[in-house]
């Protein structure tokens, strides 16, 4: 019997619509669908015990509390710890991201030695005997750096590295160092903080309060309750932010500038009737901020009106208990002089070491005798000494060891940075993750996890109040890794180098001794609080002030202003796969960072939205694209730190240019401290 076309048709549709009221073909698919979500290396629920257990974050530059969720002694899940001072149940994006790291695919899982290109799987005992010989043959020709200001394992690492007879212990560059640096300008002597809970008036001098400054779940926390009390919060900076959207007021700010701004509004207020004579130092200062930075050149530098400075003036004078936060957007950058300028001023209100201004607070207690003081740490510059060893003006260290930090990313200079470090005879790294520092170091001995070991924080930078955490570990490594510190000890211990103590559960202890507070306690969760705060003996013209550097425009160059997102990452840690879902549309074109500039500086420019730009500096290049944004000042571009790896895993690696290419860092001759806030870049098609 012969098949016509038409017939064919209408039995293969036939067909078709007969099989689709079948359950047969519904069941297969459904078995093929488990079938291929049934992999072995899925992750399979796990019933058990739910507990909440405190731990740590120290994933940005900060460190606070938190508490981990786990199901069966698994963690599942970070929220923010209620009964931590610094969090009072707040959380920023990395700590939201804490657990997911745990099991990220960028974790070294045991020790690795440099194969040629690559590395060899060792053991840990061949990795401490191989650091232990390279520790005796280097003497006192070693060097460390760390990115940890607040824990005892880099006072470890510093006693190690000063046993030998070395000086070189470096933090990598923050805003502690150069607030030091000022409060020692003006006579004192301590850490930084700011009493943000109790003020009633806060200026945030280029503090991303909101975003990336300081312990932002506390900030956060403090600004959710200041608005009942009708507490007013005004953001200075060269763009729109998160901080800002949420302020009382942004004002406009040429990048850079804004401790010009808080000089010149300290010379309004010394211009006032009240009689401040007989304070130490005042007549000097007063002279100094009225000559130099009269009204009309501080709005002409800063692109503040004269009306605001006077304005902002008058607000802080009748606020009460106003503080001033002093900044760079980034974070970092700042030197000692501009500091000191935000630290004047709140002098100059009387709000230092008073309730809700400026606190001053002990320096942490030194057990490990042989580490440097914090204070000779924050004074080592680490941007100079890499810099002058990639050129050639002191000896590469025999030995170099890096703890939670990645300066082969995150540091201006960069080009010089990972020159000088590339000339280290031996570079070893405690990173858990492989990133570009990682990569490039001959051993890597890699440091467990913040939930995988014992861990404590000593008053992070911008505390109101002293204070002390220490958690215990959370579950047991998941891969071959060990703490850092217990790692250190014992190549000291091969290296005959006596530290002092057997593990690092007794540094913890000692230094929870030292400050009177119960150990046990505090890794059952309870942090250690304290109210007392050294006196100071301050006075305004301790160390004269001196005009501020500021890049002059020259109608080629934009100033940039770097800001920080920590949903992206920090210098510490690149972007948290999950978080990846969090990078909006306008943050990036597939591969490609946005940069933000205004409509008149794109036309000025001859640009448009998503054009490809390439940004120089004297210390490099980047690449990015175009976003119109009308919340950046004219002459100004806003690119974001954090992209631009080259290490870590696919989920950050090759996403968008490193921005600290761009940052190229000059001396401050009087403390030796880089400053690298006031960068100018061209901006030109690629």
């Amino acid at each position: 019997m012969g098949l016509d076309r038409r017939s064919f048709i209408s039995l293969v549709a036939g067909g078709v619509a007969g099989s689709l009221f079948t359950p047969v073909i519904w069941k297969t698919l459904d078995d093929v669908s488990i079938w291929t979500q049934n992999w072995p290396w899925i992750p399979r629920l796990q019933y058990g015990e739910e507990l909440t257990v405190p731990a740590l974050c120290k994933l940005g530059a900060d460190a606070y509390g938190v508490k981990v969720k786990t199901i069966a002694g698994r963690p599942v899940a970070a929220e923010g710890n209620p009964d931590h001072p610094l969090s009072l149940g707040g959380i920023c994006p990395l700590g939201a991201a804490s657990v997911h790291l745990l099991y990220s695919p960028s974790r070294v899982k045991n020790p690795k030695l440099r194969d040629g290109s690559s590395f060899k799987d060792i053991t840990w005992e061949e990795a401490e005997e191989l650091l232990a010989g390279k520790v005796k043959e280097a003497g006192a020709s070693m060097a460390m750096i760390s990115g940890d200001e607040t824990g005892s394992v880099t006072d470890v690492l510093s006693g190690l590295v000063g046993k030998a007879g070395s000086d070189k212990s470096f933090f990598m560059p923050g805003e502690s160092a150069p607030a030091a640096a000022a409060l020692a300008m003006l006579g004192g002597d301590g850490q930084v903080g700011y009493d943000i809970e109790n003020a009633n008036y806060v200026l945030m001098l280029g503090a991303d309060a909101l975003g990336s400054w300081g312990n932002v779940a506390r900030n956060g926390k403090a600004f959710s309750a200041s608005r009942e009390k009708g507490v007013k919060f005004v953001y200075v900076g060269p763009a729109q932010n998160g901080t800002s959207a949420v302020a009382d007021s942004w004002i406009p700010c040429a990048a850079g500038t804004e401790s010009v701004l808080a000089l010149g509004i300290a010379a309004v207020i010394a211009g006032t009737n009240r009689d401040r004579s007989f304070w130490p130092g005042f007549a000097s200062f007063a002279k100094f901020v009225q000559t130099s930075y009269p009204l009309d050149k501080v709005a002409e530098i800063t692109g503040v009106s004269a009306a605001t400075i006077t304005g902002l003036a008058q607000e802080l004078v009748r606020a009460g208990r106003p503080l001033v936060l002093t900044a760079a957007e980034a974070g970092q950058g700042l030197g000692a002089f501009e500091l000191a300028a935000g630290m004047s001023l709140n002098m100059l209100l009387q709000r230092v070491n008073t309730v809700g201004g400026v606190r001053i607070l002990p320096w942490a207690p030194k057990v490990v005798e042989a580490a440097a003081d914090k204070k000779a740490m924050f004074a080592n510059d680490l941007v100079a000494y890499l810099s002058t060893v990639a050129d050639g003006g002191a000896e590469a260290p025999a030995l170099l060891m890096v703890y939670g930090a990645n300066p082969a990313y995150a540091l201006p200079n960069l080009a010089k940075a990972q020159a000088a470090i590339d000339k280290a005879g031996f570079v070893v790294s405690f990173s858990s993750f492989m990133d570009e520092t990682a990569a490039m170091a001959d051993l890597i001995m890699p440091d467990s996890y913040a939930f995988e070991r014992l861990d404590d924080a000593y008053s992070p930078y911008g505390s109101g109040q002293p204070n002390y955490t220490v958690a215990a570990p959370v579950i047991k490594p998941v891969f071959d890794t060990k703490p850092a510190g217990d790692v250190l000890l014992s190549v000291a211990a091969k290296a005959e180098l006596d530290l002092g103590f057997e593990s690092f559960e007794d540094v913890v202890k000692a230094k929870a001794e030292a400050l009177g507070a119960d150990f046990d306690a505090m890794v059952e969760g309870a942090a250690w609080v304290s109210e007392e705060f050294p006196v100071q003996d301050l006075a305004l013209w301790t160390t004269p002030l001196q005009e501020l550097a500021v890049a002059a425009q020259d109608g080629k160059t934009l100033a940039l202003a770097p800001v920080l997102r920590l949903k992206i990452g920090s210098s510490k840690i690149a972007i948290p796969p999950f978080n990846t879902n969090a990078i909006r549309f306008n943050e990036m074109l597939g591969n490609d960072m946005y940069v933000l500039i205004n409509a008149a500086t794109a036309k000025n420019l001859g640009l448009k939205k998503d054009d490809a730009v390439k940004l120089a500096s004297s210390g490099g290049e980047c690449k990015a694209r175009v976003r119109i944004f009308e919340g950046v000042m004219n002459d100004t571009v806003v690119a974001p730190l954090g992209l631009g790896h080259t290490a870590w895993d696919a989920f950050s690696r090759g996403k968008g240019d490193n921005v600290y290419k761009l940052l190229a860092a000059d001396t401050e001759a009087e403390t030796g401290l880089s400053r690298f806030a006031t960068v100018r870049v061209t901006v030109s098609k690629a």
